[in-house]
């Protein structure tokens, strides 16, 4: 009888959405063509062009890559930055970027002040900012906003502080608070007690059309010795008013004698529309403007699909 409950619980909390299912592409470098930073967020701003945030640039602003994939299994084929939007202000701890197509404005996240600001796509602040609940206006620095998402469809802007008692916000289009949803994060792997750094939270979120996320929990171990660091991704579904949230890619990077493919996930977006109907995940990787000549500003790809009926499948 619970197994039922269960089962019938969990249709009920995912009636109206749509089930995915994840296809991994590799992660590239490109260091001829992307200079080294500390890239944290991303957003598709149509064709092949994304705005990119970097959480340690000297001003505020954007800049502009663009990235070209394969039309059918969305593989990053080449990437390029194409300058930098400066603001003219100070830096805010960048950490999330979104797209508002209709309003052809650009929202930015900074950790230091926890405020979500707008830009015109020449850089430029414009006078508008979401109104954020007390709670996020509290948080500590390092730990505040570090996800941002605005989807076009649903007219609708998230955002979640990256650990602790995380909490996800929704905003209507002119940026005032809607709901706000608890989300639990899995256990840990790793002894933070040993670690020289450690990070374990939400790194980015994207918000998909039917009002659904994607999350992706990222977990980053360094030992003092830094052979051996790594960093484990695992991305969810997760269905905002539900408990519960279906894992749809995990995958692990790290250093050591042998590889150097060590990947700090921080920003990630819905991209184009590909071939076959499905679209496209990017993200990007935040290298410490490639420590120590070690770490790389990696991109990486994800094939995301709706699931057909016989290919669902729900566990008490």
């Amino acid at each position: 009888m619970r197994k039922i409950i269960s089962l019938l619980c969990i249709l009920a909390a995912t009636s109206g959405f749509a089930q995915y299912k994840i296809t991994e592409n590799k992660q590239h470098a490109f260091p001829k063509a992307i200079p080294a930073g500390n890239y944290s967020g991303i957003t598709w701003l149509g064709g092949n062009r994304y705005a990119v945030v970097n959480d340690k640039a000297k001003e505020d602003g954007f800049h502009i890559f663009e990235i070209d994939v394969d039309s059918v299994s969305g593989e990053i084929i080449s990437a390029q930055n194409k300058g930098f939007y400066s603001s003219g202000f100070p830096n805010r701890d960048n950490e999330g970027i979104a797209y508002n197509r209709a309003a052809n404005t650009i929202l930015i996240s900074g950790e230091t002040d926890n405020r979500i600001l707008e830009y015109s796509l020449n850089g430029m602040r414009t006078l508008r900012e979401a109104t954020m609940p007390d709670y996020y206006r509290q948080l500590p620095n390092n730990l505040g906003l570090e996800s941002l998402s605005f989807n076009n469809h649903t007219q609708t802007l998230w955002t979640c502080n990256e650990s602790d008692s995380i909490v996800i916000q929704s905003f209507d289009s002119l940026y005032r608070p809607l709901q706000a949803y608890d989300y639990r994060l899995d256990p840990s792997e790793a002894d933070k007690t040993k670690a020289l750094h450690y990070a374990h939270g939400v790194g980015t979120i994207c918000a998909l059309d039917d009002g659904s996320l994607l999350l992706l929990e990222r977990e980053l171990y360094t030992p003092k010795s830094k052979l051996g660091a790594f960093v484990k991704c695992k991305l969810y579904h997760f269905v905002p008013g539900s408990a519960s949230k279906q894992i749809l890619a995990e995958w692990r990077t790290s250093l050591s004698l042998f590889g150097r493919n060590f990947a700090n996930y921080e920003g990630m977006c819905v991209g184009p529309t590909l071939s076959d109907g499905s679209r496209v995940i990017i993200l990007v990787a935040d290298s410490q403007n490639q420590y120590a000549g070690i770490l790389k500003d990696w991109l990486k790809s994800l094939k995301l699909e709706r699931k057909q009926p016989a290919e669902l499948q729900y566990l008490p």
